[in-house]
């Protein structure tokens, strides 16, 4: 039985999303064993989003570009933002300083990547849920609640905003609470083309997502505070379709493209958290894990992959004896939070018409202590 020490693994993954994916991909090119402990995820839609240009390299990086190829993503040329003015002001892909980026089937990308994690020769897949993790002075132990026990020298948290390991290895720190209602619409009259574009729209009480899919269907995620949402709306679908009729632009493209809303959204977590130190001697947090940013930035995933990555090169530093690399990622970790935490600041600043109100008067001028 393993013990966490000579007989342990080098490096246990714990999580089954983005980031997961990333740090197994990255181990495994790097010639890294590892064991992965990645529940299958439930079936369930994962709101839409959009992959910034940043991350094809990233994805080239860990030989899995060709997933943006699937006709389940399409590339993202135009949107259309109301934020900071009542007009509609519209943003193209090639004025932007990165280029165009993707809106994804979220659930199909991940599965890819999933699929693709899990064929690496050098991981070994646990499909159970972790029960149970504990120091044994050399490494780790792990438990899964169907009783299996691996040893493992290095542990890397990718367990997403619940970040199992890290809270209790590290300080967690929260900067808001954003949530999320969100929801998938399909067409009531196909006989309309609907335009393929992403919209933000700002409002008296948070803002607004909408997106199309390549499949047609549009995505509508409203973001605001738990105090400010309106109560019942995940189970009422009038109290919902209210919400969106006070939107200038949003309600419009619903019903000018024919679309419906047909039941309640569904609730998620978004705020902005992270941990002070997303990295110890033989451990690191990677993806929401580390750190989990307001939607608004467009970066999640992004993050989630370069995480993954740097996580592996820092984890094969801490094999070969370097006890700087931990220290080394999490300080790059720290600069990153401080770097969306500004620019996130200056974005919310431009939207002054509603700076008497509690959720804007939240944001502006708020940032990482």
């Amino acid at each position: 039985m393993p013990s966490g020490g000579e007989n342990a693994v080098p490096v246990a993954v714990v999580g089954g999303g983005i980031a997961g994916c990333a740090a197994c991909l990255a181990l495994s090119r790097r010639g890294i064993g590892a064991v992965w402990v990645a529940p299958a995820m439930p079936a369930a839609d994962i709101p839409g989003e959009s992959l910034a240009a940043a991350a094809p390299p990233l994805l080239d990086n860990l030989g899995v570009g060709h997933l943006l190829d699937d006709p389940a993503h399409r590339r993202e040329q135009s949107g259309y933002t109301s934020w900071g003015s009542a007009a509609l002001l519209e943003r193209h892909a090639a004025a932007q300083a990165g280029g165009s980026g993707h809106v994804l089937d979220r659930r199909r990308f991940e599965d890819g990547l999933a699929e693709a994690a899990r064929r690496c020769g050098e991981i070994r897949v646990i499909d159970r849920p972790l029960a149970d993790f504990r120091h044994t002075g050399t490494g780790w132990m792990l438990s899964t609640d169907a009783g299996q026990r691996v040893g493992a020298r290095i542990l890397i948290d990718a367990t997403g905003r619940r970040a199992t390991i890290g809270r209790r290895l590290g300080r967690f720190r929260r900067l808001d609470r954003l949530v999320a209602a969100c929801a998938f619409l399909r067409q009531v009259e196909a006989d309309i083309d609907p335009t393929p574009a992403t919209l933000i729209e700002a409002v008296e009480d948070g803002w607004w997502y909408a997106t199309l899919l390549a499949d047609r269907r549009l995505v509508i995620n409203f973001y605001s505070d738990p105090d400010l949402m309106p109560r019942r709306i995940g189970s009422d679908l009038t109290i919902w379709k209210e919400l969106a009729g006070r939107t200038s632009y949003i309600s419009r493209w619903i019903d000018s493209a024919g679309y419906a809303l047909s039941q309640p959204p569904r609730l998620a977590t978004a705020g902005t958290a992270w941990l002070d130190d997303a990295a110890g001697a033989d451990w690191l947090a990677v993806g929401d894990a580390a750190a989990s940013f307001d939607p608004l930035s467009a970066h999640g995933m992004t993050t989630a992959l370069w995480t993954g990555i740097e996580a592996a090169q820092a984890a094969a530093r801490m094999l070969a004896g370097d006890v700087s690399a931990a220290q080394d990622y999490a300080a790059r970790l720290r600069a990153g939070v401080a770097h969306f935490s500004r620019e996130r600041g200056i974005i919310y600043s431009r939207e002054t018409r509603f700076c008497d109100r509690q959720f804007w008067q939240r944001r502006q001028g708020r940032n990482v202590p």
